[in-house]
């Protein structure tokens, strides 16, 4: 692979990175700022998830119709022009019209860009062109402090993001048109109805390992999803510096990301996967008894970089290594599906944990209640995620067995 190659790949990971990270991590705050609360709430920060749902239809435009730079470029422009009108809307149900449809073509992108950095270079050189996928979910906050360091003003819990998002969308699909070329594989043959529609991917299920992988990427998923309400947990423990604290995994993920290739090639994807597994089960077991004077809660997040890029990126290596070149986007495609599908999953049961060991308290002045406090028992939320985590972990090594997997 050149080096020009190589460059092109790495500015087209950092740009599409970049370009959820400058909106996503505010949306919330935004919304909070709005006054958007219940299912509406939950129906908008659900949206990037309902987007990976539409993943292998992605896939089968780059693999059947196609060259995959062109469909991105597509779909970036879109995104470009829903979030631009997210940007306006003033309504909650306008905001989640937009948005949701910025995602459905957005989130099919993390599949296709993955597809295209592993079409031109390799899957063992893949994790050094993700990386800077990393680099650029950390470097979106330089719309933040540019806003507050040229022009005095706090973007944070504004609008303003989404434009920032839809500019780097505007951007990272003009330089779609200068990636590589990366033709479909399966361009001219019959396409049956279920090829239409991207489901050929699901072919591949019918192999044992796929199948239990598949499983074992969903169980991944729900368990991880409570990372994303991370802040809640870290505001109980007095922590005052909270994006700046959950950034030290971004920091880490960067560092391990740059580990992998080393890991695979002594220890095989298999072990490599299992490692990431074994680390959620670290942060899980360590934020049980993590306390405002312990510090547990940094090793809780440090080991993100573990967990995201020995697990996440290494389960897309070897679906890279599994899948045949013809369904090379779409099994991509089939990996963000099930990615999609269990974030919904996951962000329900998350909540659902949550609040279940969620108790208010009164406060009395003299005889009268005067306020409520809410507490929340995150021993035994921890707890609970730490228990599916090992059963997780168990179930991996006994049943997964993979060839291809076990591979150095």
């Amino acid at each position: 692979m050149s080096l020009t190659k190589r460059i092109q790949l790495s500015v087209m990971m950092f740009l599409q990175f970049m370009l959820v990270a400058s909106f996503w991590v505010q949306l919330s705050g935004y919304l909070n700022n709005m006054n958007v609360a219940g299912t509406m709430f939950a129906l908008i920060m659900s949206t990037m998830a309902i987007g990976s749902l539409f993943s292998p239809l992605a896939g089968m435009f780059a693999d059947r119709i196609a060259n995959a730079e062109r469909v991105l470029f597509v779909l970036n422009a879109l995104v470009a022009i829903f979030l631009l009108l997210c940007f306006f809307a003033t309504s909650p149900v306008m905001i989640f019209v937009w948005l949701v449809l910025a995602m459905c073509a957005y989130m099919p992108t993390w599949g296709l860009t993955s597809s295209i950095a592993i079409s031109n270079s390799t899957a063992e050189a893949f994790p050094l062109i993700r990386v800077f996928g990393s680099f650029g979910w950390v470097s979106a906050a330089v719309f933040a402090l540019c806003a507050k360091g040229i022009f005095g003003e706090v973007i944070d819990g504004t609008s303003v993001p989404l434009a920032c998002g839809a500019g780097v969308a505007a951007v990272a699909a003009v330089f779609a048109l200068f990636l590589p070329a990366t033709p479909p594989q399966s361009k001219g043959k019959p396409m049956s109805v279920s090829d239409a529609f991207g489901l050929e991917a699901f072919s591949l299920l019918k192999d044992k390992n796929m199948a239990i992988f598949m499983f074992c990427v969903v169980v991944w998923t729900v368990a991880f999803t409570i990372y994303w309400m991370y802040a809640s947990f870290l505001t109980t423990l007095g922590v005052e510096q909270i994006t700046t604290t959950l950034n030290t995994g971004q920091i880490s993920e960067m560092l391990f990301m740059l580990l992998l290739p080393f890991s695979v090639k002594f220890l095989g994807l298999k072990n490599t996967m299992g490692l990431g597994i074994l680390a959620m089960l670290v942060r899980y077991g360590l934020s049980a008894y993590a306390t405002d004077s312990n510090g547990l809660y940094w090793g809780a997040i440090l080991v993100h970089g573990i967990i995201f890029g020995f697990f996440f990126v290494a389960a897309q290596m070897y679906i890279a290594k599994k899948s045949p070149k013809s369904l090379e986007a779409q099994a991509q495609g089939l990996f963000f599906f099930f990615y999609g599908l269990a974030q919904i999953i996951g962000t329900f049961f998350s909540t659902w944990l949550i609040e279940s060991n969620t108790t208010q308290i009164a406060v009395k002045v003299g005889n009268v209640a005067a306020s409520a406090t809410v507490s929340t028992d995150w021993n035994s939320v921890f707890i609970v995620e730490t228990v599916i985590t090992a059963a997780l972990l168990v179930f991996y090594y006994v049943f997964f067995n993979d060839s291809v997997a076990k591979k150095a």
